[in-house]
C-alpha cells in the first residue's frame, strides 16, 4: 500500500481553487446525469419501457430545478472546505482505488438506509417531503431534495471515506469515481422508465443495481423500499414488496403501470395472508 504522503495535500490549495474544481467536476457529473437520464429515458419509451403511465405535477419541473440548484449551492462549498481542511488524508494506488470505492459505495447504502427510513418518521418527513413532491419521477428529481436532507446525505457520503482515511486507505481518485458513479447513476435512475436492458434477479438487485422500478415504487407507495441502489438491507430488514419482480417483469413486457396504486398478485397474496 503507497503510503499517504505520495499524493499532494489539497490544502495546497486555495479554496477559491478547491471550489471552482469541485464546482466543475459536480456540474459535470449533474449536467452528464440529467442529459443520459433524458436520452435513455426516451429511447426505452420508444421501445415500451414507461414505468408509470401517469402524468407529472403541476409544477413539478419548477420544484425539481430549484431543489437540485438548493443542493448544489451547499454541497459544492461544503466539500470544497472538507478537502481544504485537512481531514482527509489521501493515498494512492489501484488497491486503495478498489476499496475505496467499494467502501464508500456499500457504507453509504447501509448509513442511507437508516437515514431514509428515519425520514419517514411522521415527525421527521418534513426533511424528505421536498423529494417525495415528484410521485412520478424524472431525472431532474434525483437531487431534488431540502438542504436538511442534503446535511443528512452528507454525512453518509463523508463517514465512509473518513474512516477510510483514518485506516491509510482512502483513494482521492476512488472517492472521485464513487461520486461520478453515484451522482449519474442517481440523477439518470429517477427515469420513468426501465433504462436497464436486462431482466433483473433477486441476486443482481441485492448485490449490483436495483431496476429503477424498484426505486419509483417507493415514490409511488411511501412506505417501504428505503435502500439506495441495492435491495439487500430492504431484504434483511423486511421493508421489500414481494410484487416488484412481476410489475418489473410487466414492464419489460412493454406494459406500463396505469395507476400509482397498481399493485402485483404478490403484494396482494401477502396482504391477505396479513390480514385478520
Amino acid at each position: 500500500m503507497a503510503h499517504a504522503a505520495a499524493v499532494p495535500s489539497l490544502e495546497a490549495l486555495s479554496f477559491a481553487q478547491l471550489l471552482a474544481a469541485c464546482g466543475g467536476f459536480f456540474a459535470a457529473c449533474t449536467l452528464s446525469g440529467l442529459g443520459l437520464g433524458y436520452v435513455l429515458q426516451r429511447r426505452a419509451w420508444a421501445i415500451g419501457r414507461k414505468v408509470f403511465d401517469v402524468p407529472l405535477g403541476k409544477r413539478q419541473f419548477r420544484t425539481e430545478a430549484i431543489g437540485t440548484l438548493l443542493f448544489l449551492l451547499l454541497w459544492i462549498p461544503t466539500i470544497a472546505a472538507l478537502l481544504g481542511s485537512g481531514v482527509l488524508r489521501f493515498t494512492d494506488g489501484w488497491a486503495s482505488g478498489l476499496v475505496t470505492f467499494a467502501g464508500c459505495w456499500y457504507g453509504f447504502q447501509v448509513l442511507y438506509y437508516f437515514l431514509h427510513r428515519a425520514m419517514h418518521h411522521p415527525r421527521l418527513f418534513w426533511v424528505h417531503r421536498w423529494h417525495h413532491e415528484s410521485r412520478v419521477t424524472t431525472p431532474l428529481t434525483g437531487l431534488s431534495m431540502h438542504s436538511a436532507e442534503t446535511l443528512g446525505w452528507m454525512f453518509a457520503f463523508f463517514v465512509p471515506a473518513l474512516l477510510l482515511s483514518w485506516a491509510g486507505m482512502l483513494s482521492l481518485t476512488g472517492w472521485m469515481v464513487f461520486f461520478g458513479v453515484h451522482f449519474v447513476g442517481n440523477i439518470a435512475g429517477h427515469a420513468n422508465a426501465e433504462i436497464f436492458p436486462i431482466r433483473a434477479t433477486r441476486l443482481s438487485s441485492a448485490l449490483f443495481s436495483n431496476p429503477i422500478v424498484y426505486h419509483l415504487l417507493h415514490h409511488a407507495r411511501f412506505d417501504g423500499h428505503y435502500a439506495f441502489g441495492v435491495a439487500w438491507m430492504d431484504r434483511l430488514l423486511g421493508t421489500e414488496w414481494a410484487d416488484w419482480p412481476e410489475l418489473h417483469a410487466k414492464i419489460m413486457d412493454g406494459h406500463p403501470l396505469g395507476s400509482l396504486r397498481e399493485k402485483g398478485a404478490a403484494y396482494r397474496a401477502v396482504s391477505h395472508r396479513k390480514a385478520p
